[in-house]
């Protein structure tokens, strides 16, 4: 199918959709009905300021009339069941990264083509997890962070990587809790989904987006639609999820950085302060940097003992203590392709408000900010 048969089918499923007639389309962009006509018949195609005007009547975004649905879409998840990957989550997740396409489209945006290398890894032996590791800081320097400072804003350096991370909200079920999934299709790119429900710290949060990059890179040949469920706990937990978490842990807690920092709080044996100290500087859980002291040998079995008698004592692995307060800024990219591509007109303020989850007066807010601004420029030119 040609670009001018595909514009063509779009229109005609536009129109019937809206439930207008050819001569209603045509009066609202200033043609005849022969003309507009022409267009549902693949006889003709319209301009792009044509297209722009169809765009806000049938409120579409511009990618509706380019974009050819391969309808291939294949998911990872890190669950227990895959029946948490319901159809309705799934059909939810799927619109999310069509829409966030549908945006870099309409604003124009540069993609980059930088995903990591594939290196399948499917069991968990120690020459394995050596593998991992090496990747895990492989990855580092490659994204630009380096071995010796925390990760920082992951979502921002994931994206400038042609990665998408995409929130969700989903709460507990008696199925169990459902932390993140990762998804691949040809036509829309690559994501990593995350559950922002209250209940999930930022810092699983970190680690979740952080554990998807790995089965990114080590399981992406592994992938098959609809779902790959792994194992995620206890002790028929998966070598795939143990060579994602120890890909996550590394990469946010490196070996040489922690042993300095260590260092710095005096090394030796380590107390709660200890940890709690580490934990926010890298960003992490308590119980990781617990698990990363032990596993890099810089304290003993018996240290290790009085910390995971502290964690179960006081609970940190169902309530972190010293949380990180800030939320991942999720949107702050998606906001900024929305004004662009809102003040080219090629996205509607509908498709905006749904893009960035806004209720009516979070929308119109937003608008009168962009339209204060548009003045100010204006009357600075």
């Amino acid at each position: 199918m040609n670009i001018q048969q595909r514009i063509a089918e779009r229109l005609v499923q536009a129109r019937n959709d809206a439930g207008m007639s050819a001569s209603a389309v045509a009066d609202a962009i200033g043609v005849v009905r022969q003309t507009y006509s022409k267009f549902e018949q693949a006889l003709g195609v319209p301009s792009v300021t044509q297209l722009i005007m169809l765009c806000k009547i049938f409120d579409k975004p511009i990618g509706y009339f380019y974009e050819q649905d391969d309808g291939e879409f294949r998911f990872a998840m890190r669950a227990d069941s895959p029946d948490l990957l319901d159809a309705k989550l799934r059909n939810e997740l799927i619109e999310k990264l069509k829409n966030i396409n549908a945006i870099e489209e309409a604003a124009d945006a540069n993609l980059p083509e930088d995903l990591p290398n594939s290196m399948p890894i499917f069991t968990a032996k120690a020459e394995d997890l050596r593998r991992v590791e090496d990747k895990a800081m492989e990855e580092r320097f490659r994204l630009g962070i380096g071995n010796a400072t925390c990760v920082g804003d992951i979502v921002a350096i994931l994206e400038a990587s042609d990665i998408r991370v995409i929130p969700f909200n989903r709460e507990e079920t008696d199925k169990g809790m459902v932390f993140g999934f990762s998804a691949f299709s040809n036509k829309y790119g690559t994501a990593i989904y995350v559950n922002v429900h209250d209940s999930i710290s930022i810092e699983r949060q970190i680690f979740s987006i952080c554990h998807e990059y790995a089965h990114l890179i080590f399981h992406r040949d592994e992938y098959h639609g609809p779902a790959k469920s792994y194992k995620t706990n206890g002790k028929a937990i998966s070598p795939e999820e143990k060579v994602a978490n120890h890909f996550a842990a590394c990469f946010l807690v490196p070996e040489s950085a922690l042993r300095k920092q260590f260092v710095m709080q005096g090394g030796g044996w380590a107390y709660e302060e200890t940890v709690l100290r580490l934990k926010s500087i890298f960003r992490v859980s308590a119980t990781c940097i617990i698990d990363r002291l032990s596993k890099c040998n810089l304290i003993n079995q018996q240290n290790t003992r009085y910390l995971w008698a502290t964690a179960n004592r006081k609970g940190w692995k169902r309530h972190e203590p010293n949380p990180i307060r800030e939320a991942l800024n999720y949107k702050g990219r998606l906001t900024v392709l929305s004004r662009k591509a809102w003040e080219a007109g090629s996205a509607s303020e509908t498709f905006i408000s749904e893009l960035l989850e806004l209720d009516r007066k979070a929308l119109s807010n937003l608008l009168d900010e962009w339209y204060d601004e548009q003045e100010a420029g204006e009357d600075a030119v």
